[in-house]
């Protein structure tokens, strides 16, 4: 039994990445770097700092965004970003990513109607994800990000395969059901050869509006903790504010509708750490020799 195991654990780390020698081909034509937000968890809010931290770094930090919604089973960016039509089609066929909050934007569900379910397979999943990738006219972009659907499985691995991410920002919150799924998510990345920015606390904490005392709902520390031990950069906390879902809900990000709050300048610490830790990255990449054989 102890053989079989060895043997099963050998084979799921035999994924091979596509990065190297077809890096260049991985790449989108325009598209400078392509960030995965990711979790392998539902609920703890990936979506939510997906959105905030592209029309963050759109409007706050100037840069080029586009915003990708990898989540087929449950597309949510269109009502987050309140995207209500169908993207129009370029004469060789692309697509037209629609744009709002200077953020260009495209998702499954922006071509599907509202609530029909995706009751579809891994080859057609793929499929999907490839049109909404290559088969989009992004244009130039700084950076791409990816609101990746949660779990590690084949529609996780072959995205990670088959698009050059630059690197993957992990969401979750302080507690330990989380951070479990969180490290099997950072673990997933590291099979296929994806750069880890950083660890992100999603509701981290919750401030009363009334007396300013700070309640740590889901426990304190867990996910800097978890960053620590896994030798991997923790790039800030989001805290816990309502306003943030009633945002969600009717289409205006937080860091639109209240741009001086507590939270917005949360996502404004993370945007830039983000951005520094791709141009860290990039420079690591330069300095190392190139080997040929």
């Amino acid at each position: 039994m102890k053989e079989l195991l060895r043997s099963f654990a050998k084979r799921l780390g035999g994924v091979r990445s596509n990065h190297g020698a077809r890096a260049k081909e991985l790449k989108i034509d325009g598209i400078k770097h392509a960030i995965a937000v990711a979790s392998a968890k539902g609920g703890v809010g990936k979506s939510t700092t997906a959105v905030n931290l592209a029309v963050t770094l759109a409007n706050k930090l100037q840069l080029k965004v586009g915003l990708l919604d990898a989540d087929v089973y449950g597309p949510n960016v269109p009502i987050m970003m309140k995207l209500d039509r169908k993207p129009e089609v370029t004469e060789d066929k692309r697509m037209i990513p629609l744009e709002n909050y200077g953020v260009k934007c495209m998702s499954i569900g922006l071509l599907v109607e509202k609530y029909a379910p995706l009751i579809w397979r891994g080859p057609m999943v793929s499929n999907a994800l490839e049109k909404m990738t290559r088969g989009v006219d992004w244009g130039h972009l700084d950076i791409l990000v990816v609101d990746f659907p949660p779990g590690t499985g084949d529609t996780q691995i072959t995205f990670s395969q088959r698009l050059q991410l630059s690197g993957a920002l992990i969401v979750s919150t302080p507690q330990d059901v989380a951070l479990m799924d969180a490290r099997r998510g950072v673990n997933m990345f590291s099979k296929v050869q994806v750069p880890i920015l950083g660890f992100v606390e999603n509701m981290s904490y919750f401030k009363c509006p009334h007396c300013s005392e700070l309640s740590n709902i889901f426990g304190k520390g867990g996910t800097r903790k978890t960053a620590d031990e896994m030798g991997l950069k923790f790039l800030g906390e989001i805290p816990l504010e309502p306003t943030i879902g009633e945002g969600c809900d009717i289409g205006v990000p937080i860091v639109m509708s209240k741009p001086d709050s507590e939270v917005s300048k949360a996502y404004f610490d993370l945007a830039q750490k983000v951005v520094d830790r791709l141009e860290e990255m990039s420079r690591e990449e330069q300095s190392q020799p190139e080997i040929r054989l």
